[in-house]
């Protein structure tokens, strides 16, 4: 079995022949999830029980992940065929299944309508007003387009590293939910207004 066929196994989630595997090689370096769109790039350092960048701060104790994605709180357990909780002061549950080397799953995220559906060949998933039809490449990343309630962005591209994929369905759905659904371009935080000055004259009659 060659190495890049393992990554894409690794990417479809067959966990099992990961495991068998091993990958010590890769296990050594850095590994990396990213999304880059045409007007941002998000790049997420993965370890066994973390994802890390300026943007992703999250960390997972057994069948919880804790942490913050693009300036939300994020608490979502991870348990059996589901993982729920909160991301921000918004309620969060999907439900998954595997079969026939696809990850399908289907609830809300962040008050929104969510489902993703990953496999060795493609990625699509619909968040909110957002929309993604992503194919694998020879290197066995994704790209594609999206869009999100307008004319279709070209190109995007998102890497999951055989480490994410390792931590089972659960972990990787959060990741990529978070990643791909809490995107600060389309969810910008809104500036505060400027004090306005008081007109007129104090008590004492003084300006």
């Amino acid at each position: 079995m060659t190495s890049s066929h393992t990554r894409r196994i690794g990417r479809a989630l067959a966990m099992a022949t990961l495991l068998t595997l091993g990958t010590a090689s890769a296990e050594g370096k850095g590994q990396y999830v990213y999304l880059r769109t045409p007007r941002a790039a998000h790049t997420a350092r993965v370890t066994a029980d973390s994802v890390s960048s300026p943007y992703l701060r999250l960390s997972r104790d057994g069948k919880t992940l804790r942490g913050r994605a693009f300036g939300r709180v994020v608490f979502l357990g991870l348990n059996g065929q589901e993982l729920g909780g909160t991301v921000g002061r918004e309620l969060t549950r999907m439900s998954f299944e595997e079969r026939d080397g696809l990850l399908q799953a289907r609830g809300s995220f962040y008050g929104y309508p969510a489902e993703l559906t990953l496999g060795a060949d493609f990625l699509t998933a619909t968040i909110g007003v957002c929309s993604y039809e992503l194919m694998a490449t020879r290197d066995g990343d994704y790209q594609g387009s999206r869009s999100c309630g307008g004319l279709a962005q070209r190109p995007i591209l998102l890497a999951i590293p055989p480490a994410l994929a390792r931590q089972g369905p659960a972990m990787t759905l959060a990741t990529l939910i978070l990643i791909l659904g809490g995107d600060p371009v389309r969810h910008p935080t809104p500036k505060a207004e400027p004090r306005r000055k008081r007109a007129g004259r104090s008590p004492g009659g003084r300006r």
